[in-house]
């Protein structure tokens, strides 16, 4: 390998990208994206409660009351830390809490009416729940708060002390069990509830995005750039040419080799960093990237020398995608357990998100080698693929 071939042979894929307009603004986007999904937080809300338009569920809740009375005051009270940025009153004008409530996507309401005797005193409370449509859990976590709320308010009324509820949203059956038992303690036995999880920990919608996102620029690259613009300087005889100059196909190959992966683990490693800055102190983070970049340099070399035209390495790229996407449901939906590891993209996303969310696991690092192994083996193929066809 010549140092001064191999810059220049780089140079030029510098320069051919600086002149691709589109794949610049592409790899612009991304970034917006990543800086939109750090700043908006979508689904900063405790205890489950999604958000997001583009996830859906809630992520703002308003209450709605016409009267701020002495109840709603109290209520303010009652809203915990993790739900105060979610969590809006509002003082309507009587004729507005009777109109149906049109709000923008990823909110909510829980409108109050307090009805009143002769006297002033409240006989009634009317509780509206307006929640997306076709979505009512969307607005379980704000349910949940409002009716812990409420019943600690009433009990506090008719004792000194306000009874202690339990955290989940099984507390009102167990109380009402609880109430039959004080009751008739004799004929009922006291019923306890408890509700137990999978071992799994739930998706984190957030994180999936930024693997996704970090995924993608790394294929985009890769897998979809690399392969059209090889075929792009076969249609034009500039891959030809450069058969003629004194680089060997060698320096060819590993020229590219060194812009493409270095690239898109450059925009890759931006996009994580916006997510999550610590990310990139990582190690077992960058020797992801590597993984999953030589693999999918691997499999956009094999796509281009095995493509005629520019128009049929994107189709081949696009094709991949689906086949790979169709192997990988068909093995899942059949519960087929060795075939799916012989795909990098079983291993890529896992071992990313793993790095991106700082949950590495032992495991991981068999995923990590495994993707490393199957890297090699497609980068080897495309080299020898490239060597027997890479100028026809």
């Amino acid at each position: 390998m010549r140092f001064h071939i191999l810059r220049a042979l780089v140079v030029k894929e510098v320069r051919r990208h600086v002149a691709n307009k589109g794949g610049l603004v592409l790899c612009g986007l991304l970034i917006v994206a990543a800086l939109l999904l750090t700043i908006f937080n979508p689904t900063k809300v405790a205890d489950g409660a999604a958000g997001g338009d583009l996830i859906g569920g809630v992520h703002h809740c308003y209450v709605d009351f016409p009267i701020e009375s002495k109840f709603i005051r109290e209520l303010k009270t009652k809203v915990p830390a993790n739900l105060s940025a979610q969590l809006v009153f509002r003082n309507l004008k009587p004729e507005e809490i009777d109109r149906p409530l049109v709000s923008s996507p990823g909110t909510g309401a829980i409108r109050l009416k307090e009805v009143r005797d002769d006297t002033g005193s409240v006989e009634q409370l009317v509780v509206e729940v307006w929640h997306p449509p076709g979505d009512p859990g969307a607005m379980a976590v704000y349910e949940q708060w409002f009716y812990r709320a409420c019943h600690g308010l009433f009990a506090s009324r008719l004792s000194a002390t306000t009874p202690t509820l339990r955290d989940d949203d099984l507390w009102p059956i167990e109380e009402a069990f609880r109430q039959l038992h004080q009751q008739s303690s004799t004929m009922i036995p006291k019923v306890t509830l408890q509700r137990n999880g999978l071992g799994a920990e739930p998706l984190d919608y957030r994180s999936a995005i930024a693997t996704a996102m970090v995924v993608f620029a790394l294929y985009f690259m890769c897998c979809y750039l690399l392969p059209t613009l090889n075929c792009e300087e076969r249609e034009r005889g500039v891959l030809l040419a450069q058969a003629l100059t004194p680089a060997s196909p060698m320096e060819i190959v590993a020229a590219k080799f060194l812009f493409y992966p270095v690239v898109g683990m450059g925009l890759a490693a931006t996009l994580a960093g916006i997510y999550n800055p610590a990310v990139l102190g990582t190690l077992f983070f960058w020797l992801a990237l590597l993984a999953l970049a030589s693999g999918f340099l691997g499999i956009g070399m094999t796509v281009s020398t095995l493509a005629k035209t520019q128009r049929s390495a994107f189709m081949g790229s696009m094709c991949y995608l689906l086949v790979v996407a169709l192997f990988l449901f068909v093995c899942n939906q059949c519960a087929i357990p060795l075939l799916p590891m012989l795909a990098i993209e079983t291993h890529g996303p896992k071992i990313l998100h793993a790095a991106v969310t700082q949950k590495v696991e032992p495991f991981h690092w068999w995923s990590l080698l495994a993707a490393f192994g199957l890297g090699s083996g497609w980068m080897s193929l495309a080299a020898w693929l490239f060597r027997k066809r890479g100028w026809q």
